[in-house]
């Protein structure tokens, strides 16, 4: 308060139109003026306090440039579901109209990531390689989550493609700036999409070469293994054991399978996990380890349904049962929380079916099952591979309940009986007899078997 007058501090902008003259530390007020007659003393140590905004003329421009950006992309983007073409044009304008403001990287970043997917969309894989390359050349201009989003969303758009070279051609390019910018987190997990998709072309030269890159970013120096990026190695096991299944590696399969094991009693990622479980039970499966088989088929079972990923985990149920008929288990795997979600599936209740006609012997029904396309269950390869491993284990069962009455029997019955030739009779009867399940001779020549009659207080079998 100066002279009974309020003093207020202001910018420029808001100060009066009518100057103040000063005159040895004194501002004087204009004629006319609210001030007239008032004057201001400032002493050294006072200062008159006032910011410079600019010129607001150019501001407003550089706003309505930046909305007019803004709304291009969104009008872009409203068309970009039922006029492709349309969006396309109007995105590139977004990208022009921001490139020519500036070095700022935001809407046109966005708008080449739609380009990317619309030209995906319509076939033009060529354009879509041209845009993503530009779209690469703002990553380190924007964050590494936003770079991330972009990528992955690339990368899935570029999945629908008919030509494999092309989306090979998309992955090449983002590993290659990935490396140029060492976001090594993200090259790790691109690096294990594009072995997926090699995994899944059967292109095993590639996929081993991947599998070496990325294993050694998860070893120490010396070449052993770092514990401390347990994750990234058991995706790296992951992905070598589906190829070691692929190849039928045995060998190595057992190699890798028991440091997979020490891998995921500290981490609980259930889709690796689901995957290599699904691996072992295969291993186990392909060395005749029925029970050892079961017991990885469920694990698996559990994981995938944990992930969500419901077709899969139908797909190990059916595992499941499978390896619980081969191993002649009591146990029941219908009996469980988890399995009874799938009890109403038309496959998986034609499985269970299987299993009862296993229990009671009815050959019949199971002929029936398996040989009905409509249930679906030799339609899985993995499935029929076991099929006659099935058969065969419900023909001994068969055999060994008709034969038990009998002290001698002719081949020919039996092999009715099993509706089976006389040499697969035989084949069956011998290994009854090796696992001491009963006690007989074979008379080939004559065509009989002689069984033994049972010792006093009890009997074979």
């Amino acid at each position: 308060d100066v002279h009974g007058i309020p003093f207020q501090r202001c910018s420029l902008a808001q100060a009066s139109p009518l100057p103040l003259a000063c005159t040895g530390g004194v501002f004087l007020s204009a004629p006319g003026s609210a001030f007239q007659g008032a004057s201001v003393s400032m002493s050294d140590s006072d200062e008159f306090e006032y910011e410079d905004d600019g010129d607001p003329a150019e501001e407003e421009e550089g706003d309505e440039e930046a909305i007019q950006v803004e709304n291009a992309f969104y009008e872009a983007d409203d068309n970009r579901q039922n006029y492709p073409e349309r969006a396309l044009e109007q995105f590139q304008k977004v990208v022009t109209l921001e490139t020519a403001r500036g070095t700022e990287v935001v809407w046109r970043f966005k708008a080449l990531q739609s380009m990317v997917g619309l030209c995906g969309r319509l076939g033009r894989f060529d354009d879509m390689a041209a845009r993503y390359r530009e779209l690469l050349s703002y990553m380190d201009k924007v964050t590494r989550n936003d770079a991330s989003e972009a990528i992955n969303a690339v990368l899935d758009s570029a999945s629908s493609a008919s030509d494999v070279s092309k989306l090979e051609t998309i992955y090449e390019l983002t590993l290659e700036n990935l490396q140029a910018t060492s976001n090594q987190r993200l090259w790790f997990s691109t690096s294990v999409k594009l072995a997926k998709l090699h995994l899944e072309l059967g292109e095993v030269h590639k996929l081993q070469r991947l599998i070496r890159s990325l294993h050694k970013t998860c070893q120490k120096p010396d070449g052993t293994d770092d514990i401390s990026k347990g994750s990234q190695l058991l995706e790296v096991y992951a992905l070598e054991i589906q190829m070691c299944t692929v190849t039928k590696n045995s060998l190595r399969m057992k190699e890798i399978y028991p440091k997979t094991m020490e891998l995921t009693t500290a981490i609980a990622d259930p889709r690796n996990i689901a995957v290599i479980r699904e691996s072992g039970g295969k291993m186990y499966m392909a060395e005749k380890k029925w029970e050892g088989a079961y017991n990885e088929f469920f694990e698996a079972f559990k994981n995938y349904q944990e992930t969500g990923n419901s077709g899969r985990a139908k797909v190990m149920l059916k595992y499941v049962v499978l390896a619980n008929m081969l191993a002649l288990s009591d146990i029941n795997p219908f009996d469980s929380r988890e399995a009874k979600v799938y009890q109403d599936d038309p496959e998986i209740s034609a499985m269970a079916n299987l299993r009862t006609a296993f229990e009671q012997n009815d050959i019949g029904t199971v002929d029936k099952l398996t040989t009905n396309a409509s249930y679906k269950i030799l339609s899985d390869p993995f499935i029929r591979t076991y099929l006659q491993d099935l058969l065969r284990n419900i023909r001994l069962q068969v055999l060994q309940n008709t034969i038990r009455p009998y002290r001698c029997v002719s081949l020919q019955f039996l092999a009715t009986e099993l509706n089976v030739e006389s040499e697969e009779v035989i084949s069956l009867l011998v290994q009854l007899i090796l696992d001491e399940k009963i006690a007989a001779k074979i008379d080939g020549t004559a065509g009989f078997l002689h069984v033994d009659a049972p010792p006093e207080g009890g009997g074979v079998g």
